[in-house]
Parts: structure tokens; sequence; C-alpha cells
């Protein structure tokens, strides 16, 4: 049993971890009253290692795969999100994955695999309650930015940023609101960042989240040129950076049914942007794009970068210049819980009842790039990944361990590799 009492609710010493000294000096009276609720609840985390478990075993299991509930989409009055904040990032050679672990509320917790390695570990960074979500974006080989929602009293978004691969972490910022509940909501190119907020704000930063700034607020966009064909409406949901940390892609709603792709530019403000599958969209990520249209769900990628096209006219959008690649469409996909990308540019989906899906990488097959049906994907699966080889990883969550699934390339089956208990110590106010 654990209790926090009077005598433990005390200014951070010079031994705590910095992420604690940065909030202190942020808000006192909000983490009292966080860490009182803490005890309140009986939870809390211990900052420690993982066991892990090798093993061989092979499985052919089917079932739901386990994922975060979803929440209300940045803007309200649009019902729930579809896609899970539960996601992976191939970067760089290396691999992240942001899954929901143990208790309801979940803890959320950060995995890293490094290049060919068949090992994840974890490197989640200490010293912040993240029961309200983990919103992560690459910046580059071994380096990863990640904003912590807020959850019970907390009321702003802490940053962390790593460029070791997660064996060390800086604070960064922190951004004064709650980043949304998107696996799109903050992008990282250098030292330029970008985070949509949960009422619909887009704010960046140029020096690494140390100050920030207001891009476009509640209605802006909608109010803008670009945004005349919207009927007033827009609401944004996912964000990226361009070809350049200077240019940034707002993907969102347009009026009470459409969609649309909004691209800003110094100079040039807001520009809509026509895209060659019309349809709502499902993910926004460096560099590609999840559509689905009415034959399934598309992948896009501009290979050219993503500001190589015209911008629409509101009124009537041109057809998409050449240049585009598409790949075939997966027809039927049904809801997409969860998504993210894999090496080289391609990218996973889970479906409902259990199915998943891969598309190959731009340039790694003759024709347009297809969708993979694979096998069902294990009990509590949160998250696809890659894995050493070519092979897909699934990581399924089940109380406070974490089970990785590898199929490797071309294989039939999932077969386990690796367990990971998270260390998560519960206790009482008593």
């Amino acid at each position: 049993m654990i209790r926090a009492t009077s005598s433990e609710l005390r200014a951070p010493s010079r031994e705590d971890s910095g992420w604690l000294s940065t909030l202190w000096r942020i808000q006192r009276s909000t983490i009292f009253s966080f860490l009182r609720a803490r005890a309140t609840a009986g939870t809390l985390r211990l900052a420690a290692g993982v066991a892990v478990v090798a093993a061989g075993a092979v499985a052919a299991c089917g079932s739901s795969p386990g994922s975060a509930a979803p929440e209300t989409p940045p803007g309200g009055g649009a019902g729930p999100a579809t896609v899970s904040m539960a996601t992976s990032i191939a970067a760089g050679g290396d691999t992240w994955a942001v899954v929901p672990v143990s208790a309801d509320p979940p803890f959320w917790e950060v995995f890293a695999r490094t290049g060919n390695s068949g090992s994840w570990k974890l490197v989640t960074p200490p010293g912040v309650a993240d029961n309200g979500g983990l919103v992560a974006a690459a910046g580059g080989a071994s380096s990863l930015t990640v904003a912590v929602r807020p959850s019970q009293d907390l009321v702003f978004s802490p940053l962390a940023r790593t460029a070791d691969g997660g064996a060390s972490w800086s604070p960064g910022g922190p951004i004064d609101a709650a980043v949304a509940a998107s696996p799109d909501a903050f992008a990282a190119d250098g030292a330029h960042l970008a985070a949509l907020l949960s009422d619909g704000t887009v704010e960046t930063s140029s020096d690494a989240g140390a100050s920030w700034s207001a891009l476009a607020k509640p209605g802006a966009i909608a109010a803008s040129p670009a945004g005349k064909g919207c009927g007033g409406a827009v609401r944004v949901t996912s964000i990226s950076f361009g070809i350049t940390g200077a240019a940034l892609l707002a993907g969102g709603t347009c009026g009470t049914s459409g969609t649309a792709l909004f691209a800003y530019s110094p100079g040039r403000g807001w520009q809509r942007l026509s895209l060659p599958v019309p349809g709502p969209v499902v993910r926004l990520t460096a560099g590609m794009a999840l559509v689905r249209g009415k034959s399934g769900l598309a992948a896009l990628w501009r290979a050219t970068g993503w500001y190589a096209y015209a911008p629409a006219v509101p009124a009537a959008p041109p057809p998409a210049p050449a240049g585009w690649t598409e790949s075939a469409p997966l027809p039927r996909p049904g809801p997409v819980l969860a998504s993210g990308t894999l090496s080289l540019g391609a990218a996973w989906v889970l479906l409902a009842g259990g199915r998943a899906a891969t598309v190959s990488a731009l340039g790694t097959t003759s024709g347009r790039p297809q969708w993979r049906l694979l096998p069902p994907a294990p009990a509590h699966t949160a998250v696809l990944a890659s894995g050493p080889g070519g092979a897909v990883d699934a990581l399924a969550v089940s109380g406070e361990t974490l089970t990785v699934w590898r199929l490797a390339a071309n294989a039939a089956a999932w077969s386990q590799a690796q367990r990971i208990s998270v260390p998560v110590q519960l206790g009482s106010s008593g």
C-alpha cells in the first residue's frame, strides 16, 4: 500500500524529475489538487524498468483488437472520433508505439524498437500523469516529441523530447491548453512543432516548444477565402507538416458533411487543396493521407511533396494534378479503429472484428501500392508496428502486460516474440 500524505505534497527537490520542476513552476495549486486526486483514486505510478520475457510460441489468434475508447473530436458537435490515439510511428530507422495499458482510465506508455532489433523497450517520459493520453511526433532519427494530454485537474499539456531513442528526456513547453484527443494532433519537423488543441485552435512553435503562438483560432480557417465553400463551418481534425517546417497541412470537415484539406504557408495564408480521392481524411501523417473514398480506404502519397499541386478554387475544385500516387482501395473496410505508419512509408490499419491490413510502401511494388489483409490480429491488439526484417509486430495489452506478436514476411501466423511487464503500483489513500 502506498499513501500520499501532506508531508509528501512538497515542492520538487533538485533530484526530482525536470518535468516535475517545470510543472511546479507553472501551476502549484493544480499539482496539489492533482496529487490529492491521485491519492484518493489510490493509483500511483513508479518510474521503474520493465521485465522482458522472450518466447517463441506460434499462435493463430483472432479476436477484436483492443484500443482506447474513442473520444469526442476537437471542435465538438460531430460525434465520437473513429480512430484511437493508440498508434505507431516509423521514422529514421526507429519505430515508436503509443499504447494504453492497465486501469480505467488507462496509463499511456511509449515503447521503442531501434533499427533492426527484435526487442521493444518501455521508454515513457517520467514524471507526469498521462491518463489523458499521449500524442507523439517523430522529428528525425532517434527523435520523438510527446505531448501529454491533461487529465484530472491539469489544464495544460506538458511536452517531452528525446534525441536518443528514449534513453533520456528533456522537458519542453508546456502548451497552455489541452492538445486534442487525436493521433494527428501533434506534428514535428526538427525544431518546428505544431499542435491542434481541443477547441480547434492550431498553435505552432519554431523553437522546439519554448514558445507558442496561435496560427489559427477556432473559426479562422472557415472565415478565410479558403473556407468559403464550407458554409462557415470548418472543424480541423488532423495536422501535419508539409515539405518544410514553415508549411502546415490541416485536414478536417467542411460544412455539414464534406471534408477538406487546407495548407498554410507564410505569405500565402490558408489555401484549400484538392485530393484525387474525395472523402473523409482518416489519418494525415507526414507525406501520406488515408482517405475513405467511395470504393474503399485509399492511401495517398505525393512523391514531390504536398505542395506540388495547385490549391482548389472553393466554388469548383479543379481535378487533382498529375503526380499523385494512389493505392488500390481496401474495399468495405468498416470503421478504422487505429492506424499508423510502417517502414519506408507503408501503413497499417486495425479494423472491426479483429481484422488488420497493411498497404505496401511507395515504390516497393510495380503498379499501384496494394493492401494486404493480415491473419486475424491477436487478442487485445492495440497497435501494429514495423518489426525487424520486414516483419509486422502486433502489440497486445492485457492488464499491465504488453505482449509482442510477430508476423514474419509472408508468414501465415503470428508468433509470440516478447512480453513486457509495465510497472504500475496500486495503493490506497487510507
